[in-house]
Order: C-alpha cells, then sequence, then structure tokens
C-alpha cells in the first residue's frame, strides 16, 4: 500500500503542522488562476493597486478588456471589493491571495494535472532533533508513488533589472531556501524547484538567462527554476511534471 506525504514525511523525523491549503479552494479559483497566469503582466499592477488603502480606481480600467475581465474573476470570488471609485482587496484572506498565495493554489493545480499522486499547499513542517525544534513553511509538495517533490512559490515583480540589488537577493534567497528543503527533506533521486513570476530568459539574445548567478548556481544546486515565461499553463504543467515525476529537462 502507497504510503501518503504525512506518512512519509513522519518517517523522515518531520510532521505537518496545521491544516493546508484548501483543495476545494484551489479547484473553485481556477478560472482565476488561469486568468492570472495568462496575463500576470496586466494582473501586476492591478495586485498591488487592490493591496493599497486607495485601491484601484474605476477610471484606470475602463475600456481595458482583458483587465475588467480579471476584475470580474477576482469579484466573483471575493478577491476584492467595490466601493464608491474603485476596488480594494476584501479582507485579510484575501491579501494573503492576492501577495502570493494564487501562486501555491495555481502550482498545486498544475501537479495534479501533471499526474501527481497528493499534492499539499501552504503547508507548516515541524521537525525535532535532539532537543531542537523547529519548522520550515513550505507551499508545496508532490508525491508520486513513493517520491516526494517540494516547490517554493515566489510571486515578485516580472521585470528583472541587474541594478535592482533587493530583487536579485530576494530570487538567490529563494534558490537556496529550495536547496535547503530538499537537503533537510529530501531524498536522491527527488525534486526540487522554485517558481517565480520574474522574466529571467532574455529572448532577444537568444534565451540568454538574465541572470546568469542564478540559473547557474540552480544548476550546481539541481534547482528547476521555473521563471515567468514557463507561468502559461501548458509550459507549467510540464515544468510542474519535472518534480512530480523526478525528470530533468535536458
Amino acid at each position: 500500500m502507497t504510503r501518503s506525504i504525512t506518512d512519509i514525511i513522519r518517517e523522515r523525523g518531520a510532521f505537518l503542522k496545521g491544516s493546508a491549503g484548501s483543495e476545494e479552494q484551489a479547484r473553485a479559483h481556477e478560472p482565476l488562476l488561469k486568468a492570472i497566469e495568462h496575463n500576470y503582466t496586466l494582473f501586476e499592477p492591478l495586485r498591488d493597486g487592490f493591496l493599497t488603502r486607495a485601491g484601484v480606481e474605476h477610471e484606470g480600467v475602463i475600456g481595458d478588456d482583458a483587465s475588467l475581465e480579471l476584475i470580474d474573476h477576482l469579484l466573483a470570488q471575493d478577491i476584492i471589493r467595490a466601493e464608491e471609485g474603485g476596488y480594494t482587496a476584501s479582507d485579510s484572506a484575501a491579501r494573503r491571495f492576492l501577495s502570493g498565495g494564487w501562486l501555491e493554489e495555481l502550482a498545486w493545480l498544475a501537479a495534479m494535472e501533471a499526474g501527481a499522486d497528493e499534492a499539499i499547499y501552504s503547508q507548516v513542517l515541524g521537525w525535532k532533533v535532539q532537543d531542537y525544534y523547529g519548522e520550515n513553511e513550505i507551499d508545496v509538495i508532490v508525491r508520486k508513488g513513493e517520491r516526494l517533490g517540494f516547490v517554493s512559490c515566489k510571486a515578485l515583480q516580472s521585470e528583472f533589472r541587474p541594478e535592482n540589488r533587493k530583487h536579485r537577493n530576494r530570487l538567490m534567497d529563494a534558490l537556496h531556501e529550495a536547496d535547503n528543503l530538499c537537503d533537510h527533506f529530501g531524498r536522491e533521486g527527488e525534486r526540487v524547484g522554485i517558481l517565480v513570476t520574474t522574466d529571467l530568459i532574455d529572448e532577444v539574445r537568444d534565451n540568454a538567462p538574465r541572470y546568469m548567478a542564478l540559473m547557474g548556481k540552480a544548476a550546481v544546486l539541481d534547482v528547476r527554476v521555473i521563471p515567468l515565461e514557463e507561468l502559461e499553463w501548458e509550459p507549467l504543467v510540464a515544468a510542474m511534471g519535472e518534480i512530480v515525476h523526478g525528470e530533468r529537462k535536458e
């Protein structure tokens, strides 16, 4: 009998702490999530506006059909609410969704579509070593048979600017965080990845990496970087499939 993620993690000296993200919620959000991934560069400024006290003014999106479609999806799911003059995040849960929760849900959906036997998202793992306790947040854990995979999701700005040190540091921190997950909880043959909403491939320069140090270190650490270029549904399912099935892209 195949064991669950809970059983496998427990064998590795850890345990799932608290409740994970809701599968029903992710399924209910599917049309919205696919609208966001298909129009992320439009969603990004809207998201930033929804998270401010002022919100997004009605006049700012009048005549913009794609943005209005996103707003309709968000209204239908009670992520934003219409107020006099504009739109703003509905509550704290909505703010978490807008800030990055949506990306974890999207990754979970893509993992299941890619053939995972089981997957969980927005989970905290607790662990104990001798008299020491700790915990790690893990955005997505997938299982295929007895093999696990781990994905860290980071909703960051889409445009990569080499001079933006803070952005570069956040990307590199995400890489190290993912590598640590695999070191602590992974086993040989299992894959780990980071899903980031940043454009990291320069198509004009023959698909050269925009952040060479990041991609080089990811190759050394065997961390699969899934950038903005693979956020569209089919490429995302293919990339998550590598994590699910323990494959390595040639």
